[in-house]
């Protein structure tokens, strides 16, 4: 009986498992630190392959109910021998098969940023890599902060909710995802798109970081490594009103409030100060509307 049990734990485990490892990759804003490495990174010095984090606001788990007999049986067998033949590769020094990222950008039907700066002469894509560079250094920090409000001003909607929902579960659970040796090494452009309403940048970051949350009563660390090295690919996608051009010239980017008419300037805060009204980033300037991570290599 206890060894029928046994196996039953175990092919619990296993289905769990394989569910999570069906499931596609979600939002996350840092919190890398329980994360297994996934897609194609090359050799041991390359870290530019692609790998993908997309932020599907429309996914809701999986997508119908699974019905167990005979062959469901089977497959549980199935899951926990593969199960069991990863662990034992892993132990013994074998990295064993690994997960894919998310699909990235077709590139064939991205325009060339010529196409940018044909329409927009100010617009540079020096400035514009450096943007990117620095708004993710700002993410992770913030992630650590427990406050994305200072990203309310380069974040869509949809895309700020999602960090948001993570900022609130890490807050509700007493802990801090401490995201530390923050490191951009390339911001590629990838091309553009354009429709009726928006222009679309796509751009590859490669980074490191190291990542682990702790407990924030008793320090402990409850997940991830503060040594481990994580190397990262990124494609962003940011979007900004289509005809909308670079203005240089403005040291401050001032709005004024939706709802009571008040100034506010958004290199500062995305927020009025008069009615607390949150401003949307997309009045000014380019904005995040998805990230995916193409692929992580954890060395360390």
């Amino acid at each position: 009986m206890k060894k029928n049990f046994k196996l039953l734990t175990v092919l619990v485990i296993a289905i769990a498992v394989f569910i999570t490892m069906s499931l596609p990759f979600s939002a996350d804003l840092g919190d890398y630190s329980g994360s297994s490495d996934y897609g194609d990174w090359g050799s041991s010095s390359d870290y530019s392959s692609s790998y993908d984090y997309s932020y599907d606001s429309d996914y809701n788990g999986v997508s119908g109910p699974i019905a167990f007999g005979d062959i469901g049986v089977i497959l549980l067998i199935i899951v926990a021998v593969i199960l069991y033949l990863r662990i034992k590769n892993k132990n013994s020094g074998s990295t064993g098969p690994v997960a894919q990222g998310a699909k990235g950008v077709d590139r064939s039907t991205l325009k060339p940023m010529s196409t940018i700066t044909a329409a927009d002469p100010m617009f540079s894509e020096s400035a514009f890599k450096e943007k990117l560079s620095n708004l993710y250094v700002q993410m992770q920090n913030c992630c650590t902060a427990k406050d994305i409000e200072p990203l309310r001003p380069y974040l869509t909607d949809n895309l700020y909710a999602q960090f948001n929902r993570q900022i609130e579960f890490l807050k509700e659970t007493n802990r801090t995802n401490r995201i530390e040796r923050i490191s951009v090494f390339d911001v590629e452009l990838l091309g553009c798109t354009s429709d009726s309403v928006n222009d679309t940048v796509y751009a590859q970051l490669r980074t490191r970081i190291t990542d682990y949350t702790v407990d924030d009563k008793t320090g402990a660390i409850v997940s991830g490594s503060n040594t481990a090295e994580k190397f990262m690919v990124y494609e962003w996608a940011l979007i900004r009103s289509k005809g909308k051009k670079t203005d240089n010239t403005a040291e401050n980017r001032i709005v004024n409030c939706p709802n009571c008419g008040a100034p506010v300037n958004l290199n500062h805060t995305a927020r009025c100060e008069y009615c607390d009204t949150i401003i949307a980033s997309d009045d000014f300037d380019w904005t995040l509307t998805s990230v995916k991570g193409i692929s992580q290599r954890t060395s360390g």
